[in-house]
């Protein structure tokens, strides 16, 4: 992967050389970004996680972008881009992305910390609120699941563990390294079809721009990832059949793990593969995700998680509705929990970068028996609905 990576750049670089031209103009900032201003209702409560609960909340997601680019007479562009938070739906950073890109004829090479090929290929469900996206564990957080699902736990022999250490999935994309540093490349489009492949060196290994033998954090965002090294390998197509729009991606990834898995085990290398698909049609968008978790361990079956929707759109309308569900598997003779989130969605474009929006979401989580009766755990489930703005500038 690493070969196939450097191999990539040293021939968009032998490109630039070959042709090398002053940019007919220097780099230019421009300024953009969103805001989601929202308030809700969750019928959590204080029985169901053991603190007290405000079940009327207040909510903001967003990012200011600053981002940079310039184009050379020899039709190259090169660019920066980078992302800040403002955002209280999650524990980042101030950060989010911040990247460097060439592209040319022979591709886009991005080298700093952003979203893998995988992330930006992947084809979504789509919500018309446009607040969760397919990332769920916004939604988990907003409803105060993260703090029931990370509440630890201690059962010996395992010591303190908690839910989320049992592989609950929240996404169907390969995303192992987060915003990570890193380096990938995507191929020009060929009648539709891309390639693209990132590769991460991760955040545990001692290596050069550290003081001494620790291991440099990679990420920008505060959501640190406990791996030594991440590739990511994807095929994507958009295009249209007639009156019919089609987008499709394929991936595989691989991520070689210091920390301990959930059976224990360390520095083990696990593979997950995912597929993404969008078919659209007089105003209509069906949507559906796939993604296994391969361990490669005896005792631990592969975990998976899909998701399936529909939108609609006509004018300034928004609709949409879908289903997110994540089947760990089994870890130790364990039956892992199973959740599943719904969500119904709508929007109406006030005006140009105004949207107003409305969202029900509902989680349920089950737990089997016998972890229950193991590790204290119980099955929750909760709503909420949630309205506001949508802003982009």
């Amino acid at each position: 992967m690493k070969k196939v990576l450097y191999g990539s750049t040293a021939l968009l670089a032998a490109g630039m050389f070959a042709a090398a031209a002053e940019a007919a103009t220097p780099l230019k900032l421009s300024v953009g970004g969103y805001l989601n201003a929202f308030m809700g209702y969750t019928d959590l409560s204080e029985k169901d996680i053991g603190t007290p609960v405000n079940k009327f909340a207040l909510g903001t997601d967003g990012q200011v972008i600053f981002s940079a680019e310039t184009k050379l007479d020899n039709g190259m562009k090169f660019g920066a881009i980078a992302e800040l938070n403002v955002s209280n739906l999650q524990q980042t950073g101030w950060l989010s992305e911040v990247f460097a890109y060439g592209e040319s004829k022979y591709g886009k090479v991005e080298i700093g910390a952003t979203g893998n090929a995988a992330v930006k290929l992947h084809h979504e469900v789509m919500d018309a609120s446009g607040v969760w996206g397919t990332d769920k564990s916004k939604l988990v957080n907003w409803m105060g699941f993260a703090k029931y699902m990370n509440t630890p736990h201690y059962v010996p022999p395992f010591g303190p563990v908690s839910i989320s250490d049992f592989d609950i999935l929240d996404s169907t994309t390969v995303n192992e390294d987060g915003n990570a540093q890193k380096i990938s490349y995507f191929s020009p489009k060929f009648y539709g079809f891309q390639v693209g492949a990132t590769y991460t060196p991760g955040t545990r290994y001692a290596r050069p721009f550290v003081g001494g033998s620790g291991a440099m954090n990679s990420t920008v965002v505060a959501q640190e990832r406990n791996f030594n090294r991440s590739y990511t390998v994807s095929a994507a197509y958009d295009g249209k059949v007639g009156p019919v729009t089609l987008g499709a991606d394929v991936t595989y990834g691989n991520s070689l793990f210091t920390g301990p898995l959930p059976n224990g085990e360390r520095n083990k290398a696990i593979n997950e593969y995912a597929a993404g698909l969008n078919v659209g049609f007089s105003g209509f968008t069906f949507g559906a995700g796939y993604k296994l978790r391969d361990y490669g361990i005896k005792e631990m079956k592969d975990s998976q998680a899909f998701d399936v929707g529909v939108g609609y759109e006509n004018g300034p309308y928004a609709v949409s509705a879908s289903w997110f569900a994540s089947r760990a598997g089994k870890n130790l003779g364990y039956k892992m929990p199973k959740l599943d989130i719904y969500q119904v969605s709508g929007s109406y474009k006030l005006g140009a970068g105004v949207n107003a929006f409305a969202t029900f979401g509902y989680i349920d989580l089950n737990v089997e028996s016998r972890l229950k009766e193991a590790f204290g755990f119980a099955d929750q489930d909760a709503w909420t609905v949630v309205t506001g703005l949508a802003l982009t500038f």
